[in-house]
């Protein structure tokens, strides 16, 4: 029975680890998604041969040492993926007036916005319309693969739903999370408006985004939009690690 059981939990690990894997079918690989299939192979090896790394780890005393280890960093993964799920729930309340501050991603080399940013532009266009007196800031550089700044990308797209081109602003020299609040701030600045802003972003992205915010002086609420259901878990372990390396490096 024991046996059975540890191959029925080997067998989820190895799922989940290939659904973590998934997104290469689409040509996309980063590091959130290779440390959370590498762990769970990795169970999946303990659980299936369990001899063999008693064998292995023969002391006691180092295995205990690793599990220790192991259920530190799990702990320290949990309370950050907590944090994050609480940031991103962080509305704002009230008729205080806000500043929305679209974040780039992606432009396709056609022009059009990635699947990511126009789940952005469309959480800005929401509080836009709920709000017809508050004003965006698009921010979003240009890389080497696309044609534009993303900063004119998410500007077009929100004109042709209907917004008025006078409430954007645009900010198109960011390359990084870090570089979108803080220029977008400068922005807000020069132009006199509102220092609450309300972050259009993936949910997962909200506590960095908010972080770096307010190190720049604002005071940051979230409008929150959902990944692609394949690219999700991926990119929360990506975020969670990032988050931990800031606190680790005090950056």
């Amino acid at each position: 029975m024991k046996r059975t059981l540890a191959r029925l939990a080997a067998g989820l690990c190895i799922v989940l680890a290939a659904f973590f894997l998934l997104p290469v079918c689409a040509g996309i690989l980063h590091f959130g998604m290779l440390w959370p299939a590498a762990v769970l192979l990795g169970a999946a090896a303990v659980l299936l041969w369990p001899d063999f790394f008693r064998r292995l780890l023969r002391p006691k005393w180092l295995r205990r040492v690793i599990a220790c280890a192991a259920a530190v960093c799990l702990t320290a993964v949990l309370v950050t993926l907590g944090k994050m799920a609480q940031s991103a729930g962080h509305r704002p309340t009230g008729d205080a007036p806000c500043t929305v501050v679209v974040l780039g991603c992606q432009v396709l080399p056609d022009g059009r916005p990635s699947l990511m940013l126009q789940n952005r532009i469309r959480a800005a266009y929401g509080y836009l319309t709920a709000h017809p007196d508050a004003v965006c800031v698009a921010s979003g550089g240009q890389n080497d693969r696309e044609p534009g700044t993303e900063a004119r990308c998410i500007r077009d797209a929100l004109v042709s739903m209907g917004i008025d081109q006078a409430r954007i602003r645009t900010e198109e020299r960011s390359q990084s999370t870090e570089e979108n609040l803080a220029f977008s701030a400068a922005v807000i600045r020069e132009e006199g408006l509102p220092t609450a802003v309300v972050i259009a972003s993936d949910n997962f992205h909200q506590l960095r985004a908010a972080i770096w915010a307010e190190r720049e002086g604002l005071t940051p609420y979230a409008a929150g939009c959902a990944s692609p259901w394949f690219l999700t878990a991926g990119y929360w372990a990506r975020e969670a690690a990032a988050l931990l390396y800031m606190v680790c490096t005090g950056m």
